[in-house]
């Protein structure tokens, strides 16, 4: 969906509201054919049982099922809440004008053909979305297949959908920004007995974005999770505040964002911006106030059906159980795959387990019953129970086998008294795909309110998402902001080279290596003297950002050595880099012994301010070993995301090496995101690589970068 304008036009949360919950309603270009696209919405409303009042605009029929057709809009009842315009592009303009002089508070526009087209149609959404700001009309699309409230029985849409089988209780909300797959995932979530409140597509949105609805959403208590399908988040700071609203209030948002290749950083002048992509940072900012990211559209009904149906976990390991040794195999490698814990279990659990297991069989986690449970179906709920006794267990997938219909019946007869009673998710599943389950056993599990899925990868994906989701609102309930640091002094107009960046990084107590800017031969000859040999040479420039690739960067062993490798430098450097201004070179002591690390904090005009954590040096984007942070992270969430890097086993001593100082490692991003976060000049802060020494003795900056905003 293409924008049209930056800023969206706003309209009251009023009018949203009559569009949403409309107690009277208007086709327009209402049709007696069920199956077009004027007259799917008659029979929908029809099949909903609305009890709202039912107004019919057409210019070719004056009553459609018995319901009396005007021939235009102005012909309506002033002030009907919500219409639909079933009609051709050419008259959507006029319709929007004349739905705003009769009171209308929104419409839903189906029309293509605007800013997803060309750059005339974004003028012509430009002058529809102005025209109903005018009239304080919430527009929905255009370029959309509608909304549904599935609570009121609304169904302002032409896709071909039914009333949901369960209606009321914790319930799912759905916005995609595609109509397409608002209807693919509205069936998906009824495939799995979810509960259903409302599906939105926004379409292009020209005027109701998704924010403005889930502004509205977010006060409808009955919703549990809302699941969103997007492209595009418009706008950012607001959708920021929403997803804050949603934690504080306990309602779970789950993002699918489609087409989240990293934008190509052209401009970018540091390996911070080459690394983090837009994606990454859009996640850093999120998901710390409990957004879940999502990777498949199965995941995000799957997630979404688990926190809708289950209670918040109060412990974050799962257990898995089932009857099968292969699957708990399987279970192992997903889980090492996807990165869930399978936490051990207490002795007293591991006791239970001991009596109630055949001799033949481990009591561990994950945990199989073997074909026992054939023998006595009592089994399952007995294990089951003990599972879910155990403190450190916050979610529980069972895993099955089918058997024969008399044994899937026993089965789900013996579980059921125990999942139902537990006080922590617990996701069923039956493995054998697609296979057909007894109609009977099926409803038993939906009616108990039990996720019910038919393949344990799905349910561990689903488990993952749900227990960290618990984990990071109980950490952001706890969190801490840090304080600022204080602003670098800089002309908010230069950009500044390695020696300049280090000087002020230095100034705010980071340790930079002894050194200094040598312009001739003599005087870095008498900086190293100072120093002592051997000593590093690095080209200072503000063109030349990545030395070792220009060869900026030698090492020198004594003072013969070093006239010859000065002047070679700079011949080597004007000729293969006539445009950079030199302004000398950096005469630096030798520092080594740790692990090179990369802390780089970054602006984005959207999102704000993150810091980038990873393996540093050279490798930094051959690597790409890192993590995007919120800039005002505290030192727990720094630390979590520390050891969230494959490398972090290098600052933990990995093979006999030494324990690097993470404390220090800390001090030094939280020093870097408060700098940028108080310098509002800054656009970026590297330092790569920074040098962390073993543990009690700090880091080094071994090269640094600042880049002021455009």
């Amino acid at each position: 969906m293409t924008d049209a304008s930056p800023d969206s036009p706003r309209v009251s949360r009023d009018a949203i509201k009559r569009l949403l919950y409309p107690r009277s309603v208007a086709i327009v270009g209402a049709s007696d054919v069920p199956e077009s696209i004027g007259g799917a919405p008659i029979a929908l409303i029809e099949r909903f049982g609305y009890g709202g009042d039912v107004h019919c605009v057409s210019r070719t029929r004056t009553e459609i099922n018995g319901r009396p057709c005007v021939e235009s809009i102005d012909e309506l009842p002033y002030g009907v809440d919500a219409v639909v315009l079933a009609i051709p592009k050419a008259g959507v303009l006029d319709a929007v004008k004349a739905a705003g002089r009769r009171g209308v508070g929104g419409a839903v526009v189906f029309s293509s053909g605007y800013a997803e087209v060309d750059v005339d149609g974004a003028a012509q959404q430009l002058e529809l979305a102005s025209v109903a700001t005018i009239c304080d009309l919430a527009l929905a699309g255009p370029n959309c297949l509608g909304l549904i409230n599935f609570v009121e029985s609304v169904p302002l849409t032409f896709g071909d959908v039914s009333q949901n089988r369960r209606v009321g209780g914790p319930s799912l909300a759905i916005i995609s920004q595609s109509g397409a797959m608002s209807l693919a995932l509205t069936y998906a979530a009824m495939a799995q007995d979810i509960s259903l409140s409302y599906t939105i597509s926004t379409g292009n949105e020209a005027v109701l974005g998704i924010e403005d609805y889930l502004g509205v959403i977010l006060g409808d208590e009955s919703v549990r999770a809302v699941a969103l399908l997007v492209e595009q988040i418009r706008r950012p700071a607001e959708f920021i505040e929403l997803a804050r609203l949603a934690r504080q209030r306990g309602i779970a948002l789950c993002v699918l964002h489609t087409g989240r290749g990293a934008r190509a950083q052209a401009a970018s002048l540091s390996h911070t911006g080459a690394i983090a992509g837009d994606q990454d940072v859009m996640r850093a900012i999120l998901e710390r106030e409990g957004v879940l990211f999502i990777d498949s559209l199965d995941e995000l009904i799957d997630t979404a059906c688990v926190l809708v149906k289950c209670p918040t976990p109060s412990a974050y390991g799962v257990a898995f159980m089932t009857d099968s040794g292969a699957a708990k195999t399987y279970a192992i490698d997903v889980s090492d795959d996807i990165g869930l814990s399978l936490p051990e279990l207490s002795p007293p659990t591991l006791r239970k387990l001991s009596e109630q297991l055949p001799p033949f069989a481990i009591a561990s986690n994950p945990v199989d019953i073997t074909a026992m449970g054939l023998n006595d179906p009592s089994l399952y709920g007995r294990v089951a129970s003990s599972l879910l006794g155990d403190d450190d267990v916050g979610c529980l997938v069972v895993s099955s086998m089918p058997g024969s219909v008399v044994q899937g019946t026993q089965q789900v007869d013996a579980l059921l008294p125990v999942l139902t009673a537990a006080n922590k998710p617990v996701i069923y599943t039956i493995m054998g795909g697609d296979s057909p389950l007894p109609l009977e056993n099926t409803l038993k599990i939906f009616d108990a309110g039990l996720p019910l899925f038919r393949s344990p990868e799905r349910a561990l994906r689903a488990a993952r998402n749900v227990t960290k989701r618990s984990r990071t609102v109980h950490e952001a309930d706890l969190r801490v902001t840090p304080g600022q640091s204080e602003a670098l002094n800089l002309d908010s107009n230069n950009q500044l080279s390695e020696h300049g960046a280090k000087a002020l990084l230095s100034q705010a107590g980071l340790r930079v290596p002894s050194g200094g800017l040598a312009t001739d031969v003599r005087s870095a000859e008498a900086a190293a003297a100072k120093l002592g040999y051997p000593v590093i040479l690095k080209i200072v420039s503000q063109q030349i950002l990545h030395k070792s690739e220009v060869g900026g960067v030698i090492v020198v062993a004594n003072k013969e050595e070093l006239g010859r490798a000065f002047t070679e430098m700079l011949a080597r450097i004007l000729a293969s880099c006539p445009e950079a201004v030199v302004e000398g070179v950096l005469v630096e002591e030798i520092v080594s012994g740790g692990v090179e690390i990369i802390v780089g904090a970054r602006r984005d005009v959207s999102w704000g301010e993150t810091v980038l954590i990873g393996l540093g040096g050279i490798w930094a984007e051959v690597v790409k070993d890192a993590v995007v942070i919120a800039a005002d992270a505290d030192r727990n969430e720094i630390l979590t995301a520390i050891d969230s890097l494959r490398g972090t086993a290098a600052l933990r001593g990995a093979r006999g090496g030494v324990m690097s100082d993470l404390d220090a490692l800390v001090s030094t991003v939280e020093l870097i995101g408060g700098i940028l976060r108080a310098t509002p000049w800054c656009a970026e802060i590297e330092v790569n690589p920074l040098l962390v020494l073993p543990e009690g003795r700090g880091v080094v900056a071994l090269d640094a970068l600042i880049v002021a905003q455009p």
